[in-house]
């Protein structure tokens, strides 16, 4: 990812060339440099990516990403950098829930060098952290600690418990990574860089919802008018908007917030080459011409260049099925170089029911509850891939759901779902398109999700507030087919539809099956990607923890395991074989159109 790298010493500068090199992935990437001796400080980007650099009274600065609605952004650094080196951590606090951003703020002490690092309260800039023979790193790119590990001997080793997590859910909990003693940094976090202790600068709480006094109605138009104002926000940080338009709830709602702003606005749609996703693109279309948006169409496909380098960006973090993601940002950032690119990301938490849809009387039930809906491989499938313990996985989301600050088990599984699933796994999906373009959402507007979080779960069941919410926008939103159900949502097929949906909920095994004989489940055609198939002819250069009879079992399994779930297993074998490592002619392209270093200091 483009963004900042923090190297402590002892690293030699070749070592630090070469690994900050490794990250420039593609001719529009340079490296500037911020400081050059230990630690060095260092950013890749290219040119329309958000990085600045603020000189204090007693700091240096460095701001990735954005303060959105912030008329003063120089003002708001140093008041920032004041409160950190200060150590008052309670104003601090104070600044980051007023802050609406997606950023990743770097303060470097001038008189000491002593740094810091603060993010956002939804940790929208995935960033990690490690020690590495000694050198302390702090990065927006994983690749940059692995790269860092080759040079210096001490290649990375897979995490037990964060592999099974990722077999198991399909992210990470808490700070864990797919790596041993990597890090990432938890939303809302300060760190001084260097130290082990975290601070918290900003936690929510899932079990009270203060807008319960209030109507749907009056709910949903305060809704709507925050995040007109996030869309607003949004839209002043470049000269054109590109909504990701698909044929979902939440991307509309977007395009729908965005019509109400100023600014140059187009909608696109990603359409898979082999025609899976035809009727999202139509409904799409059909949204973009009922609220008279430019609409464009990309042609995409899982290729085998954005399958690598998908893999050499991520390191295993982002599933290669998001290989199209990748197909699909690049093209569009081809066509719109100075676009910030908008998504729905973040309208999957704000607006639904979250809470479980059985009751829930114990942490162990709780934990059930999240394997029912969470689940990508079984327990068991996952102790024969890598030989892990189920009672210590089990134990480990346990440990995760009894951390939490809320009281009731409800408000603990919302709390699952949006810092596991939403900041761990969506977060870091979103996060390979500013590869090319920047991208955000008005959903993760601090204080549009506030709101939307504190309206009560009845409100939001079947749909009421978000219904309520669309027609404050713009009422043509709901004439046009949620894809989803093949209904508008404004109609009695979609109300019966979404009971008979409700119902399943409540029977996962079934709802499994259901949606796979609809063609809704992720089923697979029997085919497994070409590369896994690849990866089990090859079993002495399969990763060690892997067992390659489970690895073989899951491959060839006609159709006993869903695309999801294969592409998933692709992505861990891929990221720690040995032939993970950036292969040389990359190496060798890369060096033949080196630019120049930029230096900042």
């Amino acid at each position: 990812m483009p963004g900042i790298t923090v190297l402590g010493e002892p690293t030699a500068n070749d070592v630090v060339d070469d690994v900050l090199d490794s990250v420039r992935f593609t001719d529009a990437y340079q490296r500037h440099d911020v400081r050059t001796d230990d630690p060095v400080v260092a950013y890749t980007k290219y040119d329309e990516y958000p990085v600045s650099v603020f000189e204090t009274e007693a700091s240096t600065v460095v701001l990735e990403g954005y303060l959105y609605g912030t008329a003063d952004v120089d003002a708001a650094v140093s008041e920032a950098a004041t409160l950190i080196r200060e150590g008052d951590t309670e104003a601090l606090s104070e600044w980051v829930a007023a802050r609406d951003g997606d950023f990743l703020l770097l303060v470097i002490d001038d008189a000491d060098g002593t740094m810091w690092a603060v993010n956002d309260a939804f940790g929208r800039l995935p960033t990690y952290r490690a020690t590495i023979d000694g050198t302390t790193v702090v990065t927006r790119e994983l690749k940059v600690i692995r790269e860092l590990g080759r040079a210096l001997g001490d290649e990375l080793e897979p995490d037990p418990i964060g592999l099974g997590q990722l077999l198991l859910l399909g992210y990470p909990l808490g700070t864990r990574t797919l790596y041993a003693g990597v890090e990432r940094l938890p939303p809302g976090s300060l760190i001084e860089v260097g130290a082990e202790s975290v601070t918290s600068t900003h936690e929510f709480e899932f079990d009270v919802h203060a807008n319960g006094n209030r109507s749907v109605e009056a709910n949903a138009r305060r809704l709507r008018d925050q995040f007109v104002e996030a869309c607003e926000n949004r839209a002043s940080v470049s000269e054109e908007t590109l909504i990701s338009l698909s044929g979902g709830l939440d991307s509309r709602a977007a395009i729908a917030g965005y019509t109400r702003v100023d600014g140059k606005l187009t909608a696109a749609t990603s359409m898979r080459a082999d025609g899976a996703n035809t009727a999202e693109v139509n409904v799409a279309r059909q949204v973009a011409n009922a609220l008279d948006v430019p609409w464009e169409s990309y042609v995409v496909d899982r290729t085998d260049h954005h399958r690598e380098t998908l893999l050499d960006m991520t390191q295993g973090m982002n599933n290669l099925s998001m290989s199209l993601g990748l197909n699909f940002a690049e093209q569009v950032s081809v066509d719109h170089p100075r676009a910030t690119f908008i998504t729905g990301d973040g309208g999957d938490k704000a607006f639904p029911d979250l809470t479980p849809s059985k009751d829930v009387d114990s942490i162990d039930e709780l934990v059930d509850a999240v394997l029912d809906y969470q689940q990508v491989y079984s327990l068991e499938d996952v102790a024969s891939l890598i030989d892990a313990d189920p009672d210590t996985l089990r134990a480990s989301i346990r440990d995760r759901l009894v951390s939490y600050p809320e009281s009731d088990y409800d408000g603990k599984f919302v709390h699952f779902l949006v810092r596991e699933r939403g900041f761990n796994y969506l977060n870091t999906g979103e996060d390979r398109t500013r590869y090319y373009m920047w991208s955000t959402t008005p959903f993760y507007s601090l204080p549009f999700f506030t709101e939307a979080m504190a309206c009560p779960p009845e409100q939001k069941r079947r749909t009421n507030l978000y219904r309520e919410f669309l027609a404050a926008l713009d009422p043509d939103t709901l004439d046009v087919e949620y894809v989803d159900y093949g209904a508008p949502i404004n109609s009695l097929e979609y109300r019966v539809k979404h009971a008979g949906y409700e119902w399943l909920s409540e029977h996962p095994a079934l709802k499994k099956r259901v949606l796979q004989m609809l063609g809704r489940g992720g089923s697979s055609s029997g085919q497994p990607p070409t590369a896994l198939v690849d990866a089990t002819s090859k079993p002495d250069e399969l990763a060690s923890p892997f067992s390659s009879e489970a690895v073989r079992r899951i491959t060839w399994s006609q159709g006993g395991y869903n695309t999801h779930q294969q592409y998933l297993l692709l992505t861990l074998v891929a990221a720690l074989s040995r032939d993970a490592a950036e292969p040389e002619s990359a190496v060798a392209d890369r060096e033949r159109s080196r630019p120049p270093t930029i230096n900042q200091s």
